[in-house]
C-alpha cells in the first residue's frame, strides 16, 4: 500500500499538465507535432495551426515567443495567421511547455514572389555544420538579408549534424548538408542515413533556382576515382536541369585538409588524401566548362586558395567561425549577379 502511493506520488511530481487539467505519464521532452508551413506568397493569408504533445500524446501548453507584427497569435486555437505585402523572411519562434520541459520551435517565414531566388545548399557535413558550428549557410544568408536580397533558402532539412539542434537559429536554415554522404549517396542515400532520402525525391517537393554544392571530401576519404566522381556531378546536374532547365549550379572547389589528414595515404596508392582533393579541384573546372550552357550556367566556386586549416579550420576538416565567413562571401560574390532585390 505505501509503495502505491509512493509511485503515485512520483508519477504526480513528474507529469506535465496540459490546458484541459489533464495529467500525462512520466513525461519526456515535449515536441512538436505539426509541420511549419515557412513559405507563403505574399498578399496570401497565412495559416499555421501548432500543435506538440507530450510523451503520452497530451498537448502542451504553447507560447509564441516571436512573431512578426502582421501575423496574430490565438493560444486558445493554437493558430497563426495574417496576411502581407512585404517580401522579406520572419523570425518565428515558439515554446512548448510541460511541466519544467520546454521545446522550441524555431524557423524563418518567407514572404515570396514570382521573382524569388530559391537557392539549394547542397553538400555534406560543411554545408550541414558541425556541433557549435552553424556553417556559412548563417554567413550568407546574413549577406543576402541584409542587402535586401529577395531569395529563400530550400532543402528538406533544417538542422545541424546528426540531426541535433542548429546553434544559432537566428537564419533561414533550410538546407540540403548531409554529414558524411558523397556524390553518390545524393543520388542514392547510404543505407545508414536511408531516411534522409534522395535528390530524386527532394525535387518532388521544391525546385531550385540556384544550386551550391559542396561535395567532393568524403569521396577523397572513401578512396573514389574522379571519373565515378564527376560521373556522379554530371548526373545531379542533369537531375537539376529536368527539374529547371534554367537552374544555376555552382561546385565548389572544396577547402583543404590540415595536417591530421593531408598527409595520409590510406588509398593502397602513394597518393595522400591532400594530392586526391587537389586532382578533384583541378578538375572540376574542366567538367564545369564541359557542362555548362548558356540557359543553365554551372560555375567553379575557388574555396581552396587561402584557407588555411590551422586558422580557418577547427579539426583540420571543418571550417571555424572565420572559415564559414570566407567561405559565405565566396558563395555571395559567385551568386550576386544572379540574384533581384525586393
Amino acid at each position: 500500500m505505501r509503495f502505491s502511493l509512493l509511485v503515485s506520488f512520483l508519477l504526480l511530481i513528474l507529469a506535465c499538465r496540459n490546458d484541459f487539467g489533464q495529467s500525462s505519464v512520466i513525461n519526456k521532452q515535449p515536441v512538436f507535432i505539426s509541420k511549419k508551413p515557412t513559405r507563403v506568397r505574399h498578399g496570401v493569408n497565412y495559416y499555421y495551426h501548432v500543435k506538440a504533445m507530450d510523451s503520452a500524446g497530451y498537448p502542451l501548453k504553447i507560447i509564441a515567443e516571436e512573431l512578426p507584427d502582421w501575423l496574430h497569435w490565438e493560444a486558445s486555437g493554437g493558430l497563426i495567421s495574417g496576411r502581407t505585402n512585404i517580401l522579406g523572411q520572419y523570425p518565428v519562434h515558439l515554446l512548448a511547455i510541460c511541466g519544467k520541459d520546454t521545446t522550441r520551435q524555431y524557423y524563418m517565414l518567407t514572404v515570396f514572389n514570382r521573382k524569388t531566388t530559391r537557392i539549394l545548399c547542397l553538400g555534406n557535413s560543411i554545408t550541414n555544420g558541425v556541433g557549435k558550428y552553424n556553417s556559412y549557410r548563417r554567413d550568407l544568408w546574413k549577406i543576402l538579408n541584409g542587402g535586401n536580397y529577395n531569395f529563400d533558402f530550400i532543402g528538406s532539412w533544417d538542422k545541424n549534424t546528426w540531426g541535433t539542434d542548429v546553434p544559432d537559429p537566428d537564419f533561414d536554415m533550410d538546407h540540403e548538408g548531409h554529414s558524411g554522404w558523397t556524390t553518390a549517396d545524393i543520388l542514392h542515400a547510404p543505407v545508414w542515413d536511408s531516411a534522409r532520402g534522395n535528390i530524386y525525391i527532394w525535387l518532388k517537393s521544391y525546385t531550385p533556382d540556384i544550386v551550391l554544392v559542396e561535395l567532393g571530401t568524403n569521396d577523397v576519404f572513401h578512396c573514389r576515382k574522379l571519373p565515378r566522381i564527376f560521373s556522379d556531378l554530371d548526373t545531379i546536374v542533369k537531375v537539376l536541369r529536368n527539374k529547371n532547365p534554367r537552374v544555376v549550379v555552382l561546385i565548389a572547389q572544396i577547402p583543404p585538409l590540415g595536417k591530421r589528414w593531408a598527409s595520409k595515404k590510406l588509398c593502397g596508392n602513394d597518393m595522400t588524401y591532400s594530392q586526391l582533393l587537389l586532382a578533384y579541384n583541378s578538375a572540376i573546372p574542366e567538367f564545369t566548362h564541359r557542362v555548362n550552357l548558356k540557359e543553365s550556367p554551372v560555375i567553379a566556386v575557388d574555396q581552396y586558395s587561402g584557407i588555411n586549416p590551422e586558422v580557418d579550420m577547427f579539426d583540420d576538416i571543418h571550417p571555424n567561425r572565420k572559415g564559414e565567413m570566407i567561405m559565405g562571401e565566396r558563395w555571395f560574390k559567385a551568386i550576386r549577379k544572379y540574384l533581384n532585390r525586393r
